[in-house]
């Protein structure tokens, strides 16, 4: 595990002790969505990048072209409904946090929060 990525984990664990979160958001239609999402705990993450960083046998999946999961790219959690991965990049210090659709054949990244301090207010803020 990275020292960016126990950062991101530890300020995670600061603010909430439960492993699942409910977060709402506006849609372009200004309609409230509510996305229901598993967070990995320090001990889940290593088995988490199974599919993303991983394969089975342990093999890389990182790439560098257009719609390769990146070096820089750890799974955090994931949504309980779809299973789309909720991801960080630890590459760019604000720590964004990302999702991108499962199962489209590649990663297009979504950001859902700019920083790693948005996620974390809004954890601070959302009953689970």
């Amino acid at each position: 595990m990275t020292r960016e990525l126990k950062i991101v984990l530890e300020q995670m664990e600061s603010v909430t002790n439960n492993n699942e979160i409910t977060l709402h958001f506006l849609d372009e239609h200004e309609e409230e969505i509510e996305l229901c999402f598993y967070l990995f705990n320090k001990d889940e993450v290593k088995e988490g990048q199974l599919g993303y960083r991983i394969d089975e046998l342990g093999n890389s999946l990182l790439g560098n072209d257009k719609g390769d999961w990146k070096e820089d790219w750890f799974v955090i959690g994931y949504d309980q409904y779809l299973g789309d991965p909720l991801f960080v990049d630890i590459n760019d210090k604000n720590y964004p946090i990302l999702t991108a659709e499962h199962g489209m054949g590649e990663w297009v990244p979504n950001i859902m929060y700019n920083s790693l301090k948005e996620f974390i207010n809004d954890l601070g803020t959302t009953e689970s």
